[in-house]
């Protein structure tokens, strides 16, 4: 599924870290933030299709984001994902954060048990910073 979602997604930056466990999404602009689906290991029976968007932190806390030199990511917020989700409409997520970037800043706002705006994805874990 996650690979008939990344060739149906066009032009998006992303790439697959694990064809058969993990989509990863940068888009150029987005402010630091990024978006992973996660496949459930095929071993795991309890474990669920998951979104996390995440954001880079700058490794040394006097620099600013973009002037950085390293950085880590962190977790924002997680989703839970239909059993099996659909492979367009993950293709369509990709294709939105493509064309407004700043779509994940906004969605990283979205408080627990609210759905990701112009999704059905609800947010199930806020992570404080």
């Amino acid at each position: 599924m996650l690979v008939t979602a990344h060739s149906r997604s066009g032009g998006t930056w992303a790439h697959l870290d694990d064809p058969s466990c993990e989509l990863f999404a940068e888009p150029y602009d987005s402010d630091g933030f990024y978006l992973t689906v996660q496949a459930p290991e095929p071993s795991d029976n309890d474990s669920s299709w998951e979104i996390e968007i995440g954001r880079w932190e700058p490794d040394d806390p006097h620099e600013e984001y973009g002037e950085h030199t390293s950085a880590t990511g962190s977790t924002v917020l997680n989703c839970a994902l239909p059993p099996t989700p659909d492979a367009d409409g993950i293709a369509r997520l990709l294709k939105s954060m493509d064309e407004n970037p700043l779509l994940l800043a906004q969605w990283a706002k979205t408080p627990v048990g609210t759905a990701l705006e112009g999704t059905t994805m609800v947010v199930t874990k806020h992570h404080d910073s």
